[in-house]
């Protein structure tokens, strides 16, 4: 494993560690920091740009394999599998995501996106869905796009 790969997973380890943390003090909205690397390992500014996130759960809900793309045109996509353990209700996983430069400053934000009515099963069936967006098209190459913050509540 790279040392850049190694560093940007352990970097977002660190970080789903800490607001786990504050999920228990506001456990209706958390977020999530997820460093945003260009998608087939280039570098280049032309290619699309992800970031992902592993298991995340709110209230009886919970995602996986949640995915944010970016592409160079302004347009983008939130896809992610979702599920309920305990609603017959629809429940619905709302996500909202926030994009920084590298120094921090906040560049725009997306949301929310909201995913399909969930309801519960044995075992509780998993909804995928995808989710397009848009977003100025200069921003993607006017400066470096360092990480997004994914905040969801269910």
């Amino acid at each position: 494993m790279g040392v850049t790969k190694f560093l940007g997973r352990t970097s977002a380890g660190l970080a789903v560690a800490l607001l786990a943390i504050m999920a228990a003090v506001s456990p209706a909205l958390a977020g999530t920091v997820t460093p945003l690397a260009p998608s087939h390992g280039s570098k280049s500014a032309l290619v699309a740009k992800q970031a992902t996130w592993g298991t995340l759960r709110s209230g009886d809900c919970q995602q996986t394999n949640g995915t944010i793309t970016l592409n160079p045109d302004g347009s983008g996509t939130f896809s992610a599998d979702t599920l309920t353990f305990q609603t017959h209700t629809h429940d619905v996983w709302h996500a909202s995501f926030d994009f920084y430069t590298t120094g921090g400053t906040h560049l725009f934000h997306v949301g929310p996106l909201d995913s399909p009515g969930m309801s519960d099963g044995n075992p509780p069936p998993v909804y995928h869905w995808v989710r397009p967006f848009s977003f100025d098209a200069d921003l993607y190459g006017a400066v470096n796009i360092f990480k997004t913050t994914q905040t969801y509540s269910c």
